[in-house]
């Protein structure tokens, strides 16, 4: 895959960890803190995903 592709790749998994991150600032209290904590769990676990994938394109090309 070309570095570009890699760098667009790369882009679009930070762009979605950043709106995931995002997510759990701005949606506060929605329920009880129980609720709020494991959905805030939730989001910040698939934002992680995206940034660890992020951390390996182009490492495996």
């Amino acid at each position: 895959m070309p570095n570009i592709d890699h760098c667009l790749e790369r882009l679009a998994l930070l762009d979605r960890a950043d709106r995931l991150l995002n997510e759990v600032r701005v949606y506060g209290q929605h329920g009880s803190i129980r609720e709020t904590l494991a959905q805030h769990r939730l989001l910040l676990g698939e934002a992680r995903r995206h940034l660890d994938s992020a951390r390996s394109v182009g490492r495996l090309g």
